[in-house]
């Protein structure tokens, strides 16, 4: 009998040893992008190149993040086609504004992915079915990336709204919510074109990650970092000189933002 409960514990131990080992694994991963982050924006030459490196690292964090609250493995084969189609389209793009909407629009198949993972009761099936089809009809009706960079930024806040709700299980957040929502339809109204869309989806989806961030971050152990890169992204507006400079300032804050959240989601084994 003692014999048999040793080899019983020492099960239970590999079995916690491995899985301790499987998210911690996502700390390089979470890492090299930062360093692809920080060394393109070297290179940059022009906002419209930024904003590439902020889409782009921005699709390569969601992956993380997919993979991580994906604890059971359901969706690695939709994580991998988002991720292809994500590498195959970039080599079709003739300019920076197309890469910028291959960015967006991974992205947008991402968050799918998250939303689904994380909405355990199917309580928000119809929303975020609804969110797809308005991505998919706004394309069809897009008379060039750079409406198609707007609706790609437009569905990016639809669809963290969504999985910001399915994460504020006690309504702590509600409000908060509801009032970036608010926000998003009101700066829509006074938009004069497709690049201030765009600034207004990056700048709600910075706001909503920052909810989700701390919802996420059920210790508080990454409050400073949070607070940090609010900080900067509100220093960084006052000096932006155009729509597309905010449009930068939105999506670079966005990778910050899931940099924390993608280490909330390892430190809590993909749980929350």
């Amino acid at each position: 009998m003692k014999k048999i409960s040793t080899v019983f514990i020492s099960c239970i131990l590999l079995l916690a040893l491995l899985m301790t080992t499987a998210f911690a694994d996502y700390s390089s991963d979470i890492s090299s992008v930062m360093s692809s982050y920080r060394l393109n924006n070297y290179s940059c030459e022009s906002a419209p190149q930024q904003k590439v490196n902020g889409t782009y690292r921005t699709v390569e964090m969601l992956e993380i993040i997919a993979k991580e609250v994906d604890t059971g493995n359901k969706y690695t084969s939709d994580i991998s086609s988002v991720m292809s189609n994500y590498r195959l389209s970039n080599y079709s793009c003739e300019s920076a504004v197309q890469q910028a909407v291959n960015g967006f629009y991974r992205s947008v198949e991402m968050l799918e992915i998250i939303a689904k993972a994380l909405d355990k009761n199917n309580k928000y099936t119809s929303d975020i079915s609804s969110v797809m089809s308005s991505y998919r009809l706004n394309n069809y009706s897009c008379n060039g990336a750079p409406q198609q960079q707007a609706n790609g930024a437009y569905r990016m806040v639809e669809m963290l709204e969504i999985i910001a709700k399915e994460l504020d299980t006690n309504g702590k957040y509600t409000s908060d919510i509801s009032s970036i929502m608010s926000s998003y339809r009101l700066n829509n109204y006074s938009c004069s074109g497709a690049p201030q869309q765009v600034a207004n989806g990056t700048y709600r989806t910075v706001e909503l990650l920052e909810i989700i961030a701390k919802e996420v971050d059920t210790k508080g152990k990454y409050t400073s970092d949070i607070s940090s890169v609010m900080s900067s992204y509100r220093l960084n507006n006052y000096s932006c000189d155009s729509a597309v400079q905010q449009a930068v300032n939105g999506t670079y804050r966005t990778v910050e933002l899931l940099e924390i959240i993608a280490k909330c989601f390892a430190d809590n084994a993909g749980r929350i």
